[in-house]
Parts: C-alpha cells; sequence; structure tokens
C-alpha cells in the first residue's frame, strides 16, 4: 500500500471558499441539480428499462465483483466490447439506458459495479441476501472500521480490478476491440486504471463529466464547500476530523459522504467511503495523469452541470496526450448523462469508428 497521505493529502480542501469561520453552515442536498425537462420526463416516464441479471468476476481477494453485459442481438464476438465505469455511489443498473442504447448500436457493454458498490458487496455470487447491509468484520489491527464488504484494501485495488474486468472481455472476445468509459468519479477510476496500465490495449476511451482528480479546477465556486468540521461539496462532504485521523494512519477510516438529494437515491447506493476508497477513485497526479490518456478520447460535457464548470472542462479535456473530441451535451445535467440515449449513442459512434480504426478500415 502506498504512505497514507502520499495521494491527495489535499483532497478537496483546495476548494476552500464560502461559509468558513464559526458561521452556521447550512447545506443544501440539490449540489447535483434538478432534472431538466427532459430528464423529469424521462423519470416520469419509467426511467431506466431494465437491466440484465448480473454476472460475477471473482477478485483477487475472492470478492464477487458484479456486472451486467449488455448484448446486442446479433453480437459475434467481433465489434467493440465497451468498459463503464459508474459514478461516486452509484451502480450498473442505473446506468441501463446507456448500456440498452450501446447495445442497440452494436456494442457489447459492462457495466461494473465497482468493489464496495450495488452487488459488489457480497461474499460470493450466491450469498447476496441483503447486498444494502452486508457488514464486514473490523480488521484485528484496529484501523479499519466496520462497513460494507468490498471497501478497497489499497488505491490500486479497484484499478486493477477494471483491469480484471478487460481482461475478461479480451479472453472472452479476442477478435473485439477494447474500449473503456466512465462517469463522474468513474471517470477518476479510469484515469487511475490509465497511469498505471496505459492505453496501449483500449481502442478508445470516453469520459462522461469526469472528476479527475480533487485538485483540478473543474468544480463549480458555488458547489464548493468550506465550513467548521467539513470541507468538499454539498455532494460530496470531506470529514476534516476523520480525514486527520486516516493521515495519521487510520486509513481505512469513512472520510466522505455522499449526498445526492431526494430522488436520486437508489437503495444499492453507496453513501460512504474510507480515504482508500476516495483516493482509488482519482488520479494520483492532477497533472501528469494526462499523459496516459493516449487512446482516442471522447470527452463528454453536460451543459447543466451543476457541479463542474464546462467550459473548465473543455480546457482540462485539451490537455489529453491522444486525439480529443469533446461533446456537450445539451439541456443535461450531470446526472442526466447517465440516462441519454443520445450520449449512448455518440458512444456507440465513437467507439465504432475506433474499432473500425484499430482493424484498419
Amino acid at each position: 500500500m502506498r504512505p497514507p497521505g502520499r495521494r491527495g493529502a489535499g483532497l478537496l480542501l483546495a476548494l476552500a471558499v464560502g461559509c468558513g469561520g464559526d458561521q452556521e453552515c447550512v447545506v443544501d442536498d440539490g449540489a447535483l441539480g434538478a432534472p431538466t425537462a427532459w430528464e423529469q420526463d424521462w423519470l416520469d416516464a419509467g426511467g431506466a428499462p431494465e437491466s440484465p441479471a448480473p454476472g460475477f468476476l471473482v477478485a483477487e481477494d475472492g470478492l464477487a465483483l458484479a456486472h451486467r453485459d449488455w448484448v446486442p442481438a446479433d453480437w459475434t464476438g467481433e465489434g467493440p466490447a465497451l468498459v463503464l465505469v459508474p459514478g461516486s455511489s452509484s451502480h450498473s443498473a442505473a446506468y441501463a439506458q446507456l448500456g440498452a442504447t450501446l447495445a442497440a448500436e452494436g456494442v457489447y457493454t459492462r457495466i461494473i459495479d465497482v468493489r464496495g458498490h450495488g452487488l459488489s458487496v457480497c461474499a460470493g455470487p450466491d450469498d447476496c441476501a441483503d447486498p444494502a447491509f452486508t457488514p464486514r468484520t473490523a480488521a484485528d489491527d484496529g484501523r479499519h472500521f466496520p462497513g460494507r464488504l468490498g471497501d478497497a484494501a489499497d488505491p490500486d485495488q479497484p484499478a486493477r480490478d477494471l483491469g480484471a474486468h478487460l481482461d475478461a472481455l479480451a479472453r472472452r472476445f479476442p477478435a473485439a476491440s477494447l474500449h473503456l468509459a466512465g462517469h463522474s468519479s468513474g471517470g477518476g477510476l479510469v484515469s487511475h486504471h490509465l497511469e498505471g496500465a496505459g492505453a496501449h490495449r483500449l481502442a478508445s476511451v470516453a469520459l462522461l463529466a469526469p472528476y479527475n482528480h480533487p485538485d483540478q479546477p473543474q468544480v463549480r465556486p458555488e458547489a464548493r464547500l468550506d465550513c467548521p468540521g467539513l470541507a468538499g461539496t454539498a455532494y460530496a462532504r470531506l470529514d476534516l476530523g476523520a480525514l486527520g485521523a486516516a493521515l495519521r494512519g487510520e486509513v481505512h477510516r469513512y472520510v466522505l459522504t455522499l449526498h445526492k438529494g431526494a430522488g436520486l437515491t437508489q437503495p444499492l447506493d453507496t453513501l460512504a467511503y474510507t480515504w482508500v476508497m476516495v483516493q482509488a477513485l482519482a488520479a494520483s497526479d492532477p497533472d501528469a495523469f494526462w499523459g496516459a490518456h493516449t487512446a482516442p478520447l471522447l470527452f463528454v460535457i453536460a451543459e447543466e452541470d451543476a457541479l463542474l464548470d464546462p467550459d473548465e472542462s473543455a480546457r482540462q479535456a485539451a490537455r489529453a496526450a491522444g486525439p480529443v473530441t469533446v461533446l456537450r451535451a445539451a439541456d443535461t445535467s450531470h446526472v442526466g448523462l447517465a440516462w441519454s440515449a443520445e450520449v449512448g449513442a455518440a458512444m456507440a459512434d465513437f467507439a465504432w469508428a475506433q474499432h473500425g480504426d484499430a482493424d484498419g478500415g
């Protein structure tokens, strides 16, 4: 494990503006913004389509890593195969619209539950009776705190899990081209994975409103939080006391709580992160990770993003080492990117274009 505090010791503390001092901090749960008109219509119509049954991949520590695979009707194993990482707190079933759209466009799509999220908290594929409340036994060293089974053992473990998913698809479909995508902090995990593994085997990468590193400047000033005992944003609130304990060695202490607000939270959401998981869902360096983005990159920006600034996000995208295509999704919020059939279709078009290039077509 990397030394405590080496990665992101300034996490979210750079966002120190707002209501500091002794005044009371009033926190609004609307940090992700209200749904736009089409998003509200989508929710009113029932929201995400039905998801396929989960599959499980056994991780290096024996954890059952859940995933859902959307398979195109005419899949032969020779088209694009994409792995998508959901954003903070979320899970594969919440991204069913993207999965269904990509599959309808011929892209084999695996949407994963990051360890500690969704169904990746089960003792095994056949032992998942009540995953929302599966306890984890505290470790004997006294530095682990009770929480959900599947919390990361070290900051690189979720990135290794992601590599295992790519390995599994590469073995199963040797003629397919591999593609990787991530939304919000899922984009951070994608960038973290690329830092270590590189992009040499990937035909393309897609980042949807990525939160790659807390020291990057995309977070809107009005969403930032600096209150007694707290920092971060109204959505991701960092407990400064718990963070101090984590930096002194209690790296598995829970330091971050996530707040989606009424109507957006789902039963399988993971709403508390250890310090290790916080580090895992971000690149380790606020600048150097862009050098690892050598594969063709589709960078999707939500024009109505209440958390991330669209113009600053576009400036960040230009830093990638490889070719970049920027898509600005009109009338779409940060969360709404996961609900957008138009975004899914654009991802499919991009994956097919890069698949053709990988084949020499």
